[in-house]
């Protein structure tokens, strides 16, 4: 669910789980249509899915309410408190739009501190201070924002402000988040690999790294590792990747913790490739791109006699003084940002949104207070938060818990507020783009649905709009977990 396609793992869905799911959600948009009082057929059907098979050993909600008027049509364990996989975005999107704004841009600094004397030689470090952007460095904004073109520009700023030689380091300043990257709740399964990439208060191509594999000659046979792209200087990998069958489909992972150098390769990739790629989280973003700019002012021909890495490495002994900012480097609008969480549900931006929600309100840049954040802000504003579980902003973490009745209140704020919109745009749209590009072709439902999904082992949720075919407009919420 990041990146557009998340790898599943046990994930397998019954296809009478999915009629199922299809069935209710198009009862729903075409209400008005029914001989048979709308309501009544929609509640038959659910009476009808509780006692499916499929459904033995699961529990699930569905709210369904009317958007102009807020008046809850059908409400089938609205209250139940179930995990959310990535509907979780909705919250953490809406939170941050009603914090920070549609307008929003994350301001990332180069600063340095020393001297800089008229022989254009910095006699102190140059820092890169991030502000939480997620989107720095990534290839999703067009050209200007990509990693090199950055990286680039950079130089660039650093050259234009008179310095040819710095006597010092490069330093990463990542200190406007926490230092704990990913959310405590979060798998070990997931953490090393570029869906489980945590959100570091200096961020780089969306700390993640792709790892070229060779498969071996015959099934069962070790792999080989070719390369990283970009090149990772501090990683070292444990390869027991072996080779599946051709077909078998990416079934590798890469284990290992934020901060650490060591990654455990396992799984299998599919035989019949000269080269195979996986995608890796970096372990530690801010040193990382220290690292890449102090290469590049070498490559523009800057001479640095220092080494790099990140503050919280380094330590403020390493400071000569006060420092001074010279250029600001800004992300996106936040309209924008969302359009892409929700839209390709990402699990960077959405962990990154909520700590600089946290940041913004007057709190540490970390999961925890983030989470504690949210729901204080929510109750302020008068919504019943009774049984909600909040551990992440992505949904990645499988002890997050909401309710189908809390996301259509949510999401019946975002209607109302001046962001409604965009935020509304920023949610796929059923057989047309998204996670629900795939769905409901060639039904009445095409195109009259928008709606965030979410998807991990055992959970399957669906929160966002519908307009129905007499033009009524909806708000809706349904969510099922452990069927079978």
């Amino acid at each position: 669910m990041v990146l557009g396609i998340l790898k599943e793992r046990n994930t397998s869905i019954h296809p009478q789980f999915m009629r199922w799911i299809y069935s209710l959600m198009i009862l729903c948009f075409c209400m008005p249509t029914f001989a048979q009082p709308p309501l009544t057929r929609l509640k038959s059907a659910i009476i009808q899915l509780d006692r499916d098979p499929v459904m033995r050993s699961a529990n699930w909600s569905m709210t369904v309410m009317d958007a102009q008027t807020g008046k809850i049509l059908v409400d089938h364990n609205g209250q139940k408190s179930l995990s959310t996989a990535s509907t979780m975005k909705v919250v953490t999107t809406i939170t941050a739009m009603d914090v920070l704004g549609p307008d929003f841009r994350f301001a990332t600094e180069l600063q340095y501190d020393g001297t800089q004397g008229e022989d254009k030689v910095l006699r102190g470090n140059l820092y890169i201070k991030g502000d939480g952007d997620p989107t720095l460095g990534s290839n999703r904004f067009g050209e200007v924002y990509e990693t090199e073109s950055l990286l680039h520009l950079l130089a660039e700023q650093i050259k234009r402000k008179g310095i040819e030689r710095v006597e010092g380091a490069i330093i990463g300043d990542a200190s406007i988040f926490s230092t704990q990257l990913t959310p405590a709740k979060w798998s070990w399964e997931d953490m090393g690999n570029y869906y489980g990439a945590g959100a570091s208060g200096l961020n780089i191509n969306e700390n993640l790294y792709r790892l070229d594999l060779k498969p071996g000659s015959r099934v069962g046979a070790l792999t080989t590792v070719l390369r990283t792209v970009p090149h990772m200087p501090d990683l070292t990998f444990k390869n027991e990747i072996t080779t599946g069958s051709k077909g078998s489909g990416d079934n590798g992972y890469i284990y290992g913790a934020p901060y650490t150098s060591v990654r455990y390769l396992r799984g299998t990739i599919p035989a019949g490739y000269n080269s195979f790629s996986i995608k890796g989280s970096i372990s530690d973003p801010a040193q990382f791109m220290a690292y890449r700019l102090r290469e590049e002012l070498i490559a523009c021909g800057v001479s640095i006699t220092g080494s790099y890495g990140s503050l919280r490495d380094m330590g403020q002994n390493t400071s000569n003084g006060k420092r001074t900012t010279f250029f600001t480097h800004y992300s996106p609008r936040l309209s924008e940002i969302i359009e892409k969480t929700n839209m390709r549900s990402i699990n960077l931006y959405a962990e990154a949104l909520a700590k600089r929600v946290a940041v913004k309100l007057g709190k540490e840049g970390s999961t925890d207070q983030a989470m504690r954040t949210f729901k204080q802000y929510w109750e302020k504003k008068g919504m019943n938060l009774d049984g909600t579980y909040m551990r992440d902003g992505a949904g990645l973490s499988p002890n997050n818990a909401l309710s189908t009745r809390m996301l259509v209140q949510l999401l019946k704020h975002a209607k109302t507020a001046s962001y409604s919109k965009s935020f509304a745009a920023s949610l796929p749209v059923a057989a047309q783009s998204g996670s629900l590009k795939g769905m409901f072709k060639g039904t009445v439902a095409a195109g009259k649905i928008s709606a965030k999904s979410g998807y991990i082992s055992g959970t399957r949720g669906y929160a966002g709009y519908a307009t129905t075919t007499k033009g009524q407009s909806l708000i809706f919420a349904i969510i099922s977990n452990n069927y079978a």
